[in-house]
């Protein structure tokens, strides 16, 4: 059985037992309403929030962000995102993740949900899930992912070769940290999603790439961006993550806090002990250990 439908089986459980929904939200598929029992009723959508800071979330300035159009599923990776995030941002505790990276910290940190490209001169432009902002200068650009079958291509059509040239080829040629097969439009767009990602990695900016590591598909193409889509310098400024070994990051940062019964929600929410993987022997090189240099 596939990552997703293990999650997925796990979050059909979660919706009766923690959140008491017994009723199956609808999945929008051909014209037809298919009942799918990891769905919330679309009216309930706002339970996708884990409860403890659930009313808070709701009531703060990030719940103008835009959802997505599944956000009531409950394998969201945008709900996933926000649930992971926003209790750092109210605990005042957003220094933990640059200090799990090993970047350097700074005392102003500015964090946005959605964050758009401000790189890209496009009428549809590329958005993270999650922008970490430290000082003035220097961002951490987020993508999650937890059920989704790797990253998106796009087709080699007309319209996405006009976009190629137009709006990514002037950036991947100005770009240091991405290997010459990247100005190839067929090349390009066979890795669109990820390579419009990368393209945001700078001298001050880092990309992160965040999934459950039992993700073994989103792991592997991970893994062939770092090795073969980057330079040396640009390997030097992509973080892959296991969603599983930053939790336990927080986990331990944060005992005996609020954030410590938190996690252990958030745990149980989105990791089931039977997707549990060997994080430690499948870690990529990239990945620093907490407080590095």
């Amino acid at each position: 059985m596939s990552f997703r439908d293990l999650a997925c089986e796990h979050l059909a459980r979660y919706k009766v037992d923690v959140l008491g929904i017994k009723e199956d939200g609808l999945f929008h598929y051909r014209g037809l309403d298919i009942p799918k029992s990891h769905i919330l009723p679309l009216a309930r959508r706002d339970e996708n929030i884990v409860k403890q800071f659930r009313a808070s979330c709701w009531r703060s300035e990030y719940s103008k962000v835009k959802l997505h159009r599944y956000f009531h599923h409950l394998n969201s990776s945008q709900a996933l995102c926000i649930n992971l995030f926003y209790p750092l941002i109210v605990e005042n505790a957003l220094g933990l993740f640059p200090q799990f990276l090993g970047i350097p910290l700074n005392p102003v940190l500015l964090p946005q949900f959605e964050k758009e490209s401000l790189l890209e001169v496009a009428a549809r432009r590329t958005s993270f899930d999650f922008c970490l902002t430290l000082g003035a200068k220097s961002n951490i650009f987020v993508e999650v992912k937890y059920t989704e079958d790797g990253f998106g291509r796009a087709k080699n059509d007309k319209e996405h070769q006009i976009k190629f040239r137009e709006t990514y080829l002037p950036l991947v040629k100005k770009s240091p940290f991405l290997v010459r097969e990247c100005q190839d439009v067929a090349f390009f767009l066979s890795h669109y999603q990820v390579l419009r990602n990368l393209i945001h990695i700078s001298t001050t900016d880092h990309i992160v790439l965040l999934f459950p590591s039992a993700n073994a598909v989103v792991a592997r193409e991970a893994v062939y961006a770092r090795d073969r889509l980057l330079t040396d310098v640009g390997r030097a400024k992509l973080h892959i993550i296991f969603l599983e070994e930053f939790v336990r990051f927080l986990e331990g940062q944060c005992m005996d806090g609020p954030l410590d019964s938190y996690y252990k929600q958030f745990r149980a929410k989105y990791l089931p002990p039977e997707t549990a993987t060997n994080v430690l022997s499948l870690r990529p090189p990239t990945t620093r250990k907490a407080g590095a240099e």
